[in-house]
Order: structure tokens, then sequence, then C-alpha cells
């Protein structure tokens, strides 16, 4: 017998269970998540619905008070008066706050999941498998906004519910074997096949969505990824007694670098200063690598803060016990709240990266290490 094809259904086996445990263990950045979700136009209609759909949960509670099994004990209905409250908050939440984060998003998860196998308990019998089904639009969450991990512990959780209302509707006996069974796969089919398979899919595109807007060596934005995140920063800069400004940053003599310490070295060093660089200018804007050790902040903070901020990188960004010492160029642009360029007919960010660009040549020419600064 020729070993080579069990050889190959054993490595496919392999890499089959390696590429579960790797989509399993994976990271997933809910802070990534919730600025793309911010910076589009489509995330005010994503939250838009997500209110839609959490209304609707507290509709389903109200329209089973009318059903003629629906128990009425005092605790049921002081329950399901919560559950409506509850969802007409967070209905109101979505679409009034942001996209959120990390919190934000496992405690909406969580929250729809007890407060769905809550109403199993007091809803009638007869409805519990079907129930059961509106797990399956809570999964779509967990495919989408929660990592790999919760939505396993989701389904795992989904299927146990529905398992026991199964049981539970078997032991009334006033549902057949057959078509029991029947309704509890279709509904396990939909509650676990649609999002587990909906997720690998997302996770394959969520890495091609990252990977076409991050620098894969430093971890931040490319220029098309800082393109598409500065709309807030430009916002937030037209407020009164604020300002927006532009900061291009560039290592000084960085072939100098590779060709002293090699290519690895001078990869740490842009590594390095794009941490700190991130570091000291992200809480007031974006920060993007748009050329091989060139960076670009778009920056919005006070007019009375701007100076300070843009001096103090070059002190940011030092430190005596590095091994591979390095000095930067700094250009800036910066454009006051009450600066005329605002009301001219183009792109403010465009402009002032320009200007920016020219004040960092100047920068070096004059040298290097230092600042040179225009306001427009």
């Amino acid at each position: 017998m020729d070993p080579q094809p069990q050889h190959r259904r054993d490595g496919g086996a392999v890499g089959a269970s390696g590429a579960v445990r790797a989509w399993f263990t994976r990271p997933f950045d809910y802070r990534w998540m919730a600025d793309f979700q911010n910076s589009r136009p489509t995330g005010r209609l994503i939250r838009w619905v997500l209110a839609f759909l959490t209304l609707n949960f507290g509709a389903l509670a109200v329209i089973s008070l009318f059903s003629a099994d629906a128990s009425r004990s005092a605790v049921a209905l002081g329950w399901k008066a919560f559950l409506v409250v509850a969802v007409v908050a967070v209905g109101a939440a979505w679409v009034t706050r942001p996209f959120p984060g990390h919190l934000g998003v496992v405690a909406f998860a969580v929250f729809a999941d007890l407060g769905t196998a809550s109403t199993l308990l007091i809803n009638p019998v007869a409805d519990a498998i079907l129930t059961c089904a509106l797990f399956a639009v809570i999964g779509t969450f967990f495919t989408f906004f929660l990592s790999s991990r919760w939505l396993v512990a989701h389904l795992v959780f989904a299927t146990a519910c529905t398992v026991a209302a199964a049981a539970v509707t078997h032991h009334t006996g006033e549902v057949g074997i057959a078509s029991l069974i029947f309704r509890t796969d279709v509904v396990l089919l939909a509650i676990a096949g649609v999002p587990l398979t909906s997720h690998l899919l997302v996770s394959v595109l969520t890495d091609d969505a990252r990977s076409s807007l991050i620098d894969p060596l430093t971890g931040l934005l490319n220029r098309r990824g800082l393109d598409a995140s500065v709309d807030d920063v430009r916002v937030l800069g037209r407020e009164e007694n604020r300002c927006l400004a532009v900061l291009v940053v560039d290592i000084d003599r960085f072939k100098a670098v590779n060709d002293e310490f090699g290519h690895e070295e001078g990869d740490a060093v842009i590594v390095r200063i794009a941490e700190r660089l991130g570091a000291y200018v992200g809480d007031y804007g974006v920060l993007a690598r748009t050329g091989g050790e060139e960076y670009l902040a778009v920056v919005s903070t006070s007019r009375l803060h701007v100076d300070a901020l843009i001096h103090g990188v070059r002190k940011a960004l030092r430190d005596p016990a590095d091994a591979v010492s390095v000095t930067v160029s700094i250009g800036a642009a910066i454009v006051y709240w009450d600066s005329a360029v605002w009301d001219q007919d183009f792109d403010i960010v465009t402009r002032a990266t320009r200007v920016a660009d020219s004040m960092m040549y100047e920068a070096k020419a004059a040298g290097g290490d230092r600042v040179v600064k225009r306001v427009l």
C-alpha cells in the first residue's frame, strides 16, 4: 500500500486542527472594531439596526403576555416589565452613543443571552423551542463583534438552553418525538451552524480589511487607514479655541542605521519610534506610518497646548539607554479653529500635510534633529 495518501490525510488533519486552534485563540481587537464602526457612515446604520432588534425583543416580551398559557404571576410580570425597560434603555443607547468598546459589546451580548434564557422559564412551554430561535439573532451579534471564544461560549449556552427546552417540551407529551426532533434540529442549525460558519468567513474578511488599512511592521495605520480615520479629528479641530495640527516625523540618516547595524535592527528602530510616538500623540488624534522611516500624525488639541505637544515629540522619542540612538526631523502645520483656510475649497488635511512635509525637509536641510512649523 502506498503510504503517501495516509500521510496526506494525517497532514490535512493536523492542518485542520491547527487552523481551528488558531481561529479559537486569535486575538480580537475590540478597539479597532469600535474605531472602524465609528469612523464610517454605515456604523450609525448598524447601531440603528441593533437598536431595532433590541426593541423587537422587548416587543416580543409584551406580546407573549397575551398568550392564553402565559404565566401571570407577580414574578413573571415583574421580570418582563424589567426586561422591557432594559431593552428600551439599551436600544436608546445604541442610537445616541458611539459604538462601544470591549466591555460594552460583551455586556450587551451577555444581557441578550441571559434575558432570552430567562424568558424560557416564564413563557408557555409550547413556545419554548421557537423562543430558542432568538439565540440565532444574538449569534449574529457575536459573529461580527466578539471574539471566537465568546462565540463558542454563546453557542454552548444556546445549545444547552435549546436541549433543555426540548426535554421539557417532550415531558409535556404535547409534541410527537419525530416533530420535536425536527424542530430542535432546525433551531440548532440556525443557532450554531450559521453563526459559526459566518464567523470563520468574517475572520478572513476582517484580516483582509485590516491588512489594507494597517502597516504590518508597526501596527500603525497606513496612508489609506489614515485617510479613513481623520474625520473625527478634523471636526474637533474646528471647535472654539482648538486647532488641527499635522506632524510629519522622519528618522534622520536612517540609511546609515541599516548600513551599520543591519536591516533587522533598522526595523526594530522603526517599531520603537512608532510605539513611542503612538504613546505620545495617540490620545490627541491618529497616527500612521507613511513611508520607510516616515510617520504622519493628525492631531487636535487646544491652541495653548499645541506648541508644547509638537516640540515635545523629540524628547518623547529619545531614551539614553537605546542601543541604537537616532534623532528625528519634524515638520508641522497648524490650523487654528478661526483660521480662514477652513472655508477655502480644498481638503484641509491634505493641504496641511503638504505644508508639514515641506517643513520636515527644511528641518532636514538645517541639519536634522529639530522642529520646523508653520501656521496656516
